[in-house]
């Protein structure tokens, strides 16, 4: 009986982290987006927010929007032109405090008077004020904002929304790509899924610094890897439809 218990309850564990959830392409006002993606095998979750390109844009994770802009404390995420910041609101209408760690892999674009911001983290960052996402299929209130300078005083331009998570099934959830030698000394070698063709690879150190950015082919899937400093890195590999974020140790 026992062993019948503990297979079960293994073979829930792996189940579920193995769930892929999504909030889908969430509106928040005209011309502002934000979208959460839970992706369980690696424990991570990639938002993609969207808005105009001459505001800065902000989002805190479950908050109510009878709240004013929070209790204190809540975790926020702001995108200020050209860098993405992860801090924590302060219960009233001023500028949210900066976190001391930055937890959040990011790139931008802008098109057409549209910024695409494409940010990836840990489920769980054991910094105390970030949201821990999960795999499970909840919901979340958020509170977003936006301006043309960066006051949350009596800002106009806010308001509340709902993230609901659902299960879904990213293109190629069963097929990702896979990184090797990693460790690695000299070159860093992508295996691409059968669908996909290129992908726009971005690569991040400890301190969050991009170091490298470049749009990979399935014909020649390699990072010359020979003059990075030794320790960890973040590599997020963007396709068009999903966000794969792999760890790497340089030796």
């Amino acid at each position: 009986m026992r062993k019948i218990t503990l297979l079960l309850f293994v073979f829930t564990f792996f189940i579920t982290r193995a769930q892929y959830t999504t909030t889908g392409e969430i509106t928040l006002t005209p011309g502002f987006t934000v979208q959460f993606d839970v992706d369980g095998p690696n424990d991570t979750v990639t938002m993609t927010m969207v808005g105009p390109s001459n505001v800065w844009l902000g989002v805190a994770l479950d908050v109510n929007s009878g709240n004013g802009m929070g209790f204190g404390g809540e975790d926020v995420v702001l995108f200020l032109g050209s860098e993405l910041i992860n801090g924590s609101l302060t219960g009233s209408y001023g500028s949210p405090s900066t976190d001391t760690n930055q937890d959040w892999s990011f790139s931008s674009s802008t098109s057409n008077g549209l910024t695409t911001v494409v940010a990836s983290r840990d489920l769980n960052t054991s910094n105390p004020n970030d949201y821990v996402f999960t795999t499970s299929a909840v919901q979340i209130p958020i509170l977003w904002a936006y301006g043309s300078s960066f006051a949350l005083n009596g800002h106009a331009n806010r308001g509340g929304a709902q993230a609901n998570f659902v299960l879904s099934t990213p293109e190629f959830a069963m097929k990702e790509f896979e990184i090797y030698p990693n460790p690695t000394i000299n070159e860093l070698n992508f295996e691409f899924p059968q669908n996909i063709q290129s992908a726009n690879v971005q690569v991040y150190n400890v301190l969050g610094k991009q170091i490298l950015q470049k749009t990979l082919k399935k014909t020649y899937p390699k990072l010359n890897t020979s003059s990075w400093a030794s320790g960890m890195y973040v590599v997020q590999i963007v396709t068009d439809n999903a966000v794969q974020t792999k760890r790497v140790v340089k030796q």
